[in-house]
């Protein structure tokens, strides 16, 4: 008789040690399938967002290219589109085209931007200047440059040009680097970034004082906007289409070449000497020039100039 108790308890001890095995069996499971089904949905969260910002970015594209095609025919305009629901998520679009326009540079701004109701957002930029008639007509009736006072330095008679008022055909740009600052591609790329990658078309704007290095060469076109001293130190080379915007002081060495450029200043220019600058140059205040420097006239730089499209 105590041998059959004994086995009974016996019994007991093995269920119940069964028994929680499975237990923990299946809160490992359970902990397993929670933690699995857990990252799918963050998984398919990702994959939901990334599909949704994908569709921004197409819907964007679309639009930019809708107008800039408009804009050959009946010019762009500030509209705000409802669009329909995407998938995945049902999640409503608001698609705005911006415009901004500068008329004394004749520079025009273009942002298309969608974003969701889960603040995903997506947004392009684009600008294009086509300098206002008179402006051209000034920059092509006169040689070299045309400056609000007189020039510094000892500079040959009858080589340049000095229009001291509105009545006699000046008409300098109103314009200030900082109003169309919000609008450029990026902040300004360092020396290395420079010599290695030019300027590929993008907007670029300094609000500090820039010194760009002895010897830099860059090549690329662009538009670089200063909102204070600029400095393009000897021996720097330019070896395409560039526009320079700059508020202050434009400091330019001995031995530069800017192969197509122009230049707005409405501080005071001074160029050192034996510097070539191919293009068309329009200053506010003072000019000097250094011995040998030269100015050369080239109607090109006054053609209208896309920026590349950009983020």
């Amino acid at each position: 008789m105590r041998k059959v108790i004994e086995s009974g308890a016996g019994t007991g001890k093995k269920d119940g040690f069964i028994l929680i095995s499975l237990l923990m069996f299946l809160l490992v499971i359970s902990v397993v399938v929670i933690s699995l089904v857990r990252n799918v949905t963050q998984e398919l969260s990702v994959v939901q967002e990334t599909v949704r910002v994908k569709q921004l970015e197409t819907i964007v594209q679309s639009f930019m290219y809708t107008a800039l095609q408009q804009e050959k025919f009946d010019g762009i305009t500030e509209a705000v589109y409802q669009l329909e629901p995407l998938l995945p998520g049902r999640e409503n679009v608001i698609l705005r085209v911006m415009v901004h326009r500068d008329n004394t540079l004749g520079m025009r701004f273009l942002q298309v931007k969608a974003e969701d109701a889960c603040n995903n957002e997506f947004s392009l930029h684009q600008c294009r200047v086509d300098f206002p008639e008179d402006l051209i007509q000034q920059l092509t009736q006169y040689s070299n440059i045309l400056s609000a006072v007189q020039f510094e330095g000892n500079n040959p008679e009858g080589e340049y040009v000095t229009i001291t008022s509105k009545s006699d055909g000046a008409a300098f740009p109103h314009f200030s680097a900082e109003d169309i600052a919000v609008w450029a591609s990026t902040d300004f790329p360092s020396l290395l970034e420079l010599q290695r990658d030019g300027l590929n078309g993008w907007i670029y704007f300094s609000r500090e004082k820039v010194s760009l290095s002895k010897g830099l060469t860059v090549h690329g076109k662009g538009i670089l906007m200063f909102a204070d001293e600029a400095v393009f130190a000897d021996d720097s080379v330019f070896t395409d289409r560039i526009i320079v915007l700059a508020d202050k002081n434009l400091i330019i060495g001995n031995n530069v070449r800017l192969d197509k450029a122009l230049l707005l200043c409405r501080g005071k220019l001074t160029v050192g000497t034996d510097s070539l600058i191919n293009g068309a140059v329009l200053t506010q205040q003072q000019v000097n020039l250094g011995n040998g420097t030269r100015v050369t006239v080239d109607t090109e730089v006054m053609e209208p100039y896309d920026s590349i499209i950009s983020y």
